[in-house]
């Protein structure tokens, strides 16, 4: 029974050595296999507060230019399946990159990738819109989903709320950690004044903002960091 064993790991140690696949060392710069066709749609945001403008690249090539601290891209075609991330300074080499990193991207769907947190060590956080977006949201008519993300590199935690008057307030989407996001929150649609709230009840961030448009979703980032504090607003529309 032991020889048998030995023999099969022996076969198996030749079968790699042939094919070029070593235990013993990894692929830093794999190139995944392309499935022609299938396609998903992706946008980047670029949250890391000390970071330069970057090129963002999937795969071999570049797909979003010279995008500085709080830019993000449209929604771009990226081919689904195990795609190869790199953020690179822009206009460098794709040697010279700062992130790295093999990510799934799901078929015939809707991504967001953010990075942030610091050069030093950026982190990627990834949301996906549903597959019934349309359906779920064709028969509002007076109403609109929010969404909190918090890539802010204050280590808080912050909720959305929506301001009544200088001393009382309504919450919109619950206390979300740092480095996570809330699900959608149904709200009356309408152009309101918002803000960002620390833990402790303060305004961290005022903003104004229209949600007018029934039906439609909205991802609000707290971005920045213990200098300054900002929000970016992503928009879907239903039909997309």
């Amino acid at each position: 029974m032991r020889q048998k064993l030995l023999q099969k790991a022996g076969l198996l140690s030749l079968m790699l050595l042939a094919t070029g696949v070593f235990l013993s060392g990894c692929i830093e710069e794999p190139n995944p296999p392309v499935l022609d066709r299938v396609t998903s749609q992706v946008r980047f945001v670029h949250a890391v507060p000390d970071g330069p403008a970057v090129d963002i690249w999937v795969d071999g090539a570049p797909v979003a230019t010279n995008v500085g601290f709080k830019g993000y891209s449209g929604y771009l075609t990226v081919n689904s399946g195990n795609r190869f991330l790199r953020v690179v300074p822009a206009g460098a080499d794709s040697s010279a990159a700062i992130f790295r990193q093999l990510v799934a991207v799901r078929s015939l769907t809707k991504m967001t990738m953010a990075f942030f947190n610091s050069v030093a060590e950026v982190n990627l956080l990834i949301t996906q819109e549903r597959f019934t977006y349309a359906d779920e949201t064709s028969m509002l008519v007076d109403s609109t989903d929010v969404k909190l993300i918090n890539l802010a590199g204050t280590g808080e935690a912050y909720s959305l709320e929506q301001k009544i008057d200088e001393q009382t307030s309504k919450e919109l989407v619950a206390p979300v950690n740092a480095g996570s996001l809330s699900a959608y929150n149904r709200v009356a649609a309408g152009t309101m004044d918002l803000f960002i709230a620390r833990s402790n009840g303060s305004r961290a961030f005022e903003f104004n903002h229209a949600l007018s448009t029934p039906g439609y979703r909205y991802s609000f980032i707290a971005v920045g960091n213990s200098g300054g504090l900002e929000v970016l607003t992503l928009q879907d529309e239903p039909t997309n």
